[in-house]
C-alpha cells in the first residue's frame, strides 16, 4: 500500500512554475515579507486566529487526528504501548501508575498552556509553574528562531477528506510561515523515526490547513516537528519541508484509508481526491 501511495502521488505530480495539470495551474508565489522578531506576546489576542471546535458545528461528525491515528496504531506499537503499561504497574501498582499517568497529561497540558501564554500575552504576565521549568529551559533556543504568531491552538477541517484536529501553532518560523507542533518526552528523540505518529500527524494537519478556507491567507509552507525534554536539555527539532511532509502525508493516508474502511465509506473518492488536493497546494507554494 505504501508503494502504490507513493506511486499514486508521483501520477499526480510535482505543480512547479505555472505547470497546469488536470485543468488546473498554478501560480508562482511571491517571497512573503519577512516578518520583524515579534515580543513574546501580543498587547491582544485579537491578532491571534484560535478558532474553537464547536460541538454544533458541521464538522463535529468528523473523526479527528488523534482518534484515527489512535484506531489505526500498528499492532506493534499497540503491543509496545501495553508492555511498557504493564511494566509501570507492576512497579507502581494500578493506583499509583494511574496518578503518575494523569501527572504526566497534567504537565503535557501546562507546557500548552505556557505556550500559549507566551504568544498571546504581555511578557510580564507569563508564569512558569515548577512543573514545567524543564521543557521551557528545553524549547527556550527554538522560540528565539520564532515570531509573530498566526494562529494558536485552532481547531483545522480538511473538507474533501472530512477529518479535523486542533493544531498548536502556526508562526513564523525563520521569516516563513510555519505549522508548529510542540510534543514533551522524557527521553531522548535523536531521529524523527523515534517520534513514531508525530510526523504523520504534523502532516495530517498541514494538508488540513493548506485545505481550510480559514488559513489560506497564511500561505503556510513549512511544518516543524519540536521534541521537548523534561530534564531540561536542548529541543529537537525536526523542520519538514514540503518533499518530507510528502512521505508522511502518504502514511496519513494508508492510515486514513485503513479508518475510512472500518469506520466509514467511499474511502476511495476522498482519498484520490485528497492526493490531488495537496498536490495542488504544494504547487502554489512554489
Amino acid at each position: 500500500m505504501w508503494q502504490n501511495t507513493r506511486h499514486c502521488l508521483n501520477i499526480f505530480g510535482v505543480l512547479l512554475n505555472n505547470t497546469a495539470i488536470r485543468g488546473l495551474k498554478t501560480s508562482v508565489v511571491c517571497g512573503t515579507a519577512k516578518s520583524s522578531p515579534a515580543q513574546p506576546g501580543y498587547p491582544s489576542e485579537d491578532k491571534i486566529l484560535q478558532i474553537k471546535h464547536h460541538r454544533n458545528d458541521y464538522a463535529e461528525q468528523y473523526p479527528s487526528v488523534t482518534l484515527i491515528l489512535n484506531k489505526t496504531m500498528t499492532e506493534e506499537s499497540r503491543l509496545a504501548l501495553e508492555k511498557w503499561k504493564q511494566e509501570r504497574i507492576a512497579e507502581m501498582g494500578v493506583e499509583e501508575f494511574n496518578r503518575f499517568y494523569q501527572a504526566q497529561m497534567a504537565v503535557g497540558t501546562k507546557f500548552h498552556n505556557t505556550l500559549k501564554d507566551y504568544f498571546t500575552q504581555p511578557r510580564s504576565q507569563l508564569r512558569i509553574e515548577k512543573e514545567v521549568e524543564g521543557v521551557w529551559v528545553s524549547v527556550a533556543d527554538v522560540l528565539k528562531s520564532i515570531s509573530s504568531p498566526k494562529a494558536i491552538e485552532s481547531n483545522v477541517v480538511h473538507p474533501v477528506l472530512k477529518y479535523r484536529g486542533i493544531f498548536d501553532a502556526i508562526a513564523d518560523y525563520e521569516d516563513k510561515p510555519t505549522l508548529i507542533e510542540w510534543k514533551k518526552s522524557d527521553k531522548p528523540r535523536k531521529s524523527i523515526a523515534l517520534t513514531y505518529d508525530n510526523p504523520v500527524q504534523l502532516a495530517a494537519y498541514f494538508g488540513a490547513v493548506c485545505n481550510d478556507l480559514n488559513y489560506k491567507h497564511m500561505k503556510v509552507r513549512d511544518a516543524l516537528l519540536v521534541i521537548a525534554y523534561t530534564d531540561g536539555s536542548k529541543a529537537d527539532v525536526f523542520h519538514l519541508s514540503t518533499d518530507k511532509l510528502r512521505e508522511h502525508w502518504a502514511q496519513w493516508l494508508i492510515r486514513l484509508e485503513e479508518y475510512i474502511n472500518k469506520h466509514g465509506k467511499d474511502s476511495e473518492k476522498f482519498l484520490k481526491g485528497g492526493k490531488r488536493l495537496f498536490e495542488v497546494e504544494i504547487g502554489n507554494l512554489q
